[in-house]
Formats: structure tokens, C-alpha cells, sequence
């Protein structure tokens, strides 16, 4: 028997940081010393209370059985709080609040929550390639919404055409931006709400970088009178609380669209470990004496970072929030012509921005999610490159 994979399969292309992880693998096994930057991995360690909480809590018995999918209700109750604290905002938390294994679980089952074969999906491009998953395994339509240097890296609402308009279920956002690091203001969550009221558009903001911001705090979409008739937010603990690893997330907003994903989970997966859920809850009442140190850290990070970029010649707007830095070589050329080169002269491997989209070409993207030191290394070897090399 000869076995064929789907066509929907077929249809994706390996997952651009797997096949970074397997590239810097590669050049080390060749006796390279590989700085990579190219995957956003925090190497900061979780917080020692959190990792003690979740420590005690492996050793009860109770938490050694099933979860509940949509997450225990210790933890469902501090997410209401900790929302309440940070944006004025109050969820039920039984029908407002359900928790995933990581964000990026959750984002790739909406679409199959709320969309049907044919109804288009706006994804901004450059864009964190999860988004398209969902929308294509569900037999979606995509349509690509630029992220424009020259807009702040927001998307031009009056650009889309209408007639994409009329036939959109599910817009996906993400601010703090990630690749570009970019924020979303007050002001444009506002049109954005009222845009997507007009159309009937789904608004899915991907908050994973909210509490990573370098000025003001970063608003919640939620925040915007009316949101909550047409938008959900996504929240993950793996920047936040430096707990990639741990795999947890939420999702607050509309009710029903909460509740419908919270159904499909329940006939997929049986939700993360009762231990881990417990010592997020942790965090979460404890967020105010963690997080400003890790918001802090990754702030000077970008502040020396993009100062040795531009001593440099490198070309970029800086961002605003988050753990990257998206910027142009001194040279014109092909993002991944750009990767190549400085893996090949300096041992540097970062992530082409053509990977990230279209509208990513000729920007690469830089992860701070490394040590100072090795970040200041990194920095003196791209100081060095010679780029009349690059053909």
C-alpha cells in the first residue's frame, strides 16, 4: 500500500523555526560556533516562586488526574482579576475565560470554531505563520493585509478591498507586533472595532507580547467599547513569565466565540497539567513583583542592541515591545541571501524576514532572547561583516 498524505498538508511548508533549529544544528555539527537568533526561545528562567509553587503542586495526588478542558477555575479566576487589574476589564470566568496549552494551540483551532469552507481570513504580513494553519486546514480563503513601514506596521483598514470585506469571517492581529515589534494605540483599536462591527469581521488579537512593552502599557482591543461583540484576545505565559516551555495560554473575550472553542477542545485534547495551571495562577497574582524585571531586561536589550544596528548601518524603526528587532542590512538583498551570508562569514544565524511573508522581503529579524553576553558577541561579529562580499 502506498501511503499519500492529505493535500491539505502537502499545502503547508515546513515550519520556518524548525528548519532554523535544524540549520543551526547543522553548521554545529560542522564544528561551527553558532550564535542563533533566529528563534524567540526565552532564556531567561522562570521565576524561582513560580517554579517553586508548581513544584508543591506536582506532589498533589488531585492535580495527577484529568484537567478540565476549559482550564480549573483557581486559575480561571486570577485570569479575570489580573485582567481586571491590567485593563479595567472584568470576564466571567466561566464563560469569558478559557485556558490553552500555549496560545499558539488555541489560535490555530479558532478558525475551525468560527469559520466555513470558502470565508476568508485576513492575515497581516508580515505575520507569525501559525495564523494561516487554522484557516487553511478549515478550507478557508486567505487574504494577505500588509504591515507597512511607512504605517507603523498597522494594517490600512480602508485598503482592504470591500468585496473581501463582505466575504471575511476571522481578522488576525498581533500587537505588540511580532516580527516587527510594533504597538497598536487606543485610537486605531478604535477604527478597528468599528470597522469590524460594520462587516460583521471577527477580531482575533494575539496578546502575547502585551506585558513586554517599552513605553506605555500596551491596550487591550477589549478595552474599546463594543469589542467584545466581535473580538477574543490570546494571552501566553511562555514570554510573559519566561515559561515557553511550560506550553499554557488563554483566551478572553466574546462568550460564545470562548465557549465554541472551548467545545472543540473538548473533543481534542483535555487541557494542560493541573500542577502547571496552578502555578500560572501563581504568576498571575504575583505578576506585578515578576514581570517588571523581565519587561526591563528585554527593554535594554533592544536599547544596546539596536544602537550597535545602527552604529552599524543597519536600517529599522525600533520597536516598541516584545523580544525582536526587524531590520534592513546596509546592502539591498534578498532576506534570505542576508541570513546565509552572515551564517556563512560571522556564524550569526537569524531569521530571514521572507518567511514571515511577502511584505517580510529584505528585512531580517533578530531575537533577543539570548544572554547579554552572547547578544554583545553577535553584535561585535555583524559589526565586522564586510558587505561588499554579498553578491
Amino acid at each position: 500500500m502506498k501511503i499519500e498524505l492529505s493535500d491539505k498538508l502537502k499545502s503547508f511548508k515546513p515550519f520556518l523555526f524548525e528548519e532554523l533549529y535544524r540549520k543551526a544544528s547543522a553548521e554545529r555539527a560542522k564544528g561551527k560556533d553558532i550564535i542563533s537568533l533566529a528563534v524567540g526561545d526565552p532564556d531567561v528562567p522562570t521565576a524561582p516562586g513560580i517554579v517553586k509553587c508548581a513544584v508543591s503542586e506536582v506532589r498533589k495526588g488531585l492535580n495527577h488526574r484529568y484537567p478540565n478542558t476549559k482550564g480549573n477555575e483557581n486559575l480561571r479566576c486570577e485570569i479575570s482579576a489580573w485582567h481586571k487589574r491590567r485593563h479595567g476589564l472584568n470576564f466571567h470566568y466561566n464563560d469569558e475565560v478559557s485556558i490553552l496549552i500555549g496560545s499558539k494551540e488555541g489560535i490555530a483551532h479558532l478558525p475551525f470554531v468560527v469559520m466555513n469552507e470558502g470565508d476568508y481570513c485576513l492575515i497581516p504580513d508580515p505575520t507569525y505563520p501559525t495564523y494561516r494553519t487554522g484557516a487553511v486546514l478549515a478550507g478557508g480563503r486567505i487574504y494577505d493585509v500588509p504591515l507597512l513601514e511607512k504605517n507603523g506596521f498597522l494594517p490600512d483598514l480602508g485598503a482592504i478591498p470591500q468585496k473581501i470585506a463582505d466575504k471575511t469571517k476571522l481578522f488576525f492581529l498581533n500587537y505588540p507586533n511580532n516580527p516587527t515589534g510594533a504597538g497598536a494605540t487606543r485610537a486605531f483599536y478604535k477604527d478597528l472595532v468599528k470597522w469590524a462591527r460594520k462587516n460583521e469581521v471577527i477580531i482575533a488579537q494575539d496578546a502575547a507580547y502585551c506585558d513586554i512593552y517599552f513605553g506605555k502599557p500596551a491596550p487591550s482591543v477589549l478595552e474599546i467599547p463594543g469589542a467584545r461583540e466581535i473580538a477574543v484576545e490570546f494571552y501566553s505565559a511562555s514570554k510573559t513569565y519566561c515559561m515557553a516551555g511550560w506550553r499554557i495560554g488563554w483566551v478572553v473575550g466574546n462568550s460564545k466565540i470562548v465557549c465554541g472553542l472551548n467545545q472543540l477542545k473538548e473533543n481534542i485534547d483535555s487541557g494542560p497539567f493541573n500542577a502547571i495551571q496552578n502555578a500560572v495562577a501563581f504568576a498571575l497574582k504575583n505578576h506585578e513583583k515578576i514581570v517588571p524585571a523581565v519587561r526591563e531586561k528585554f527593554r535594554k536589550r533592544a536599547d544596546y542592541f539596536c544602537d550597535g544596528l545602527e552604529a552599524a548601518g543597519w536600517r529599522f524603526s525600533r520597536p516598541g515591545g516584545g523580544c525582536f528587532v526587524w531590520a534592513r542590512p546596509p546592502v539591498n538583498r534578498k532576506s534570505i541571501d542576508t541570513v546565509y551570508y552572515m551564517l556563512d562569514k560571522v556564524s550569526v544565524l537569524t531569521a530571514p524576514g521572507s518567511g514571515f511573508g511577502k511584505y517580510g522581503e529584505g528585512f531580517v529579524r533578530f531575537s533577543l532572547t539570548e544572554p547579554d553576553t552572547v547578544l554583545r558577541k553577535a553584535l561585535k561579529r555583524i559589526s565586522s561583516l564586510d558587505w561588499s562580499g554579498l553578491k
